[in-house]
């Protein structure tokens, strides 16, 4: 892999930031839609049972 061909949007979007803010600019905040939050234990317990039909052959 090229370095060249990597893109860091941080750097680029901070850089924005700051020029704008420098020209007397107003930082505005991106809008966000917000998501619900994921149940983590939820997850990692169909995987856990996934992961467990997988090696007993589905039986359970």
């Amino acid at each position: 892999m090229d370095i060249r061909d990597l893109h860091d949007d941080y750097a680029e979007a901070l850089s924005l930031l700051v020029d704008t803010l420098a020209a007397g600019g107003e930082a505005v905040p991106p809008s966000v839609e917000l998501q619900p939050p994921v149940d983590l234990m939820a997850a990692l317990e169909a995987s856990v049972r996934d992961a467990r039909r997988a090696r007993h052959g589905n039986h359970g």
